[in-house]
């Protein structure tokens, strides 16, 4: 058991990879393999080193884009371009939840959660960690009479998945916890919990069990 939880995780990341590569070798590297000399293809026409040119290509392009959005002008540029795509009717429904779910990958702390809170889900006698995404939802509060916020409960271990519950104020429950803790703690299903421990100070100290 201790051989295949060693072994599990690196063979599904060399799958995955792998499975990369050869959607990369075929949308990059067989076109690049037509662009170079005859000496550098394979007899067999796999074109590996093709694809490795395509990659290298592919990251400076992504490298140069990147350099080009982090300029003010590029930034405007990159605003004004999601703006249009965000209002093209069928582009917009799988670019919008695709930029959510990469930002999330790259940088979930960017994500703007205001404060973790724990709820009653999926029934009355259980809690779960959610993340309050908005408190202005006005339509539903004058539709229901009270007071509201979205919440965001996560799935684990995928914090990306999830489900958003409109709940009354008074029954969300604040939690003392930042939001990185407790992405930790729904990553791992419970088992990397925060542990606040006093030293001699009178100075809180945050540990990661």
């Amino acid at each position: 058991m201790t051989g295949i939880a060693f072994v599990a995780p690196l063979a599904l990341t060399i799958f995955i990879f792998g499975y990369l590569f050869q959607l990369l070798h075929h949308w990059i590297g067989r076109p690049v393999s037509k662009l170079l000399p005859e000496t550098l293809v394979a007899p067999d026409g796999s074109a590996w080193i093709a694809s490795l040119v395509g990659l290298l290509l592919l990251i400076g392009c992504i490298l140069a884009v990147g350099a080009v959005v982090s300029t003010v002008l590029g930034r405007r540029l990159a605003t004004f371009s999601e703006r249009i795509l965000l209002q093209l009717p069928l582009i917009r429904t799988v670019y919008a939840p695709a930029k959510q779910i990469v930002e999330f990958f790259v940088n979930p702390t960017a994500v703007q959660f205001s404060a973790v809170v724990l709820v009653r889900y999926p029934h009355p006698n259980s809690y779960a960690i959610g993340f309050i995404t908005s408190r202005d939802v006005e339509p539903l509060e004058n539709a229901l009479g009270k007071k509201l916020v979205s919440v965001f409960v996560p799935f684990t271990p995928t914090p990306v998945t999830g489900t958003l519950l409109i709940l009354p104020e008074d029954e969300v429950i604040p939690v003392d916890l930042t939001i990185e803790e407790a992405l930790k703690m729904i990553v791992s299903g419970g088992v990397v919990t925060p542990v606040r421990v006093l030293e001699g100070n009178s100075k809180e100290k945050v540990e990661t069990v």
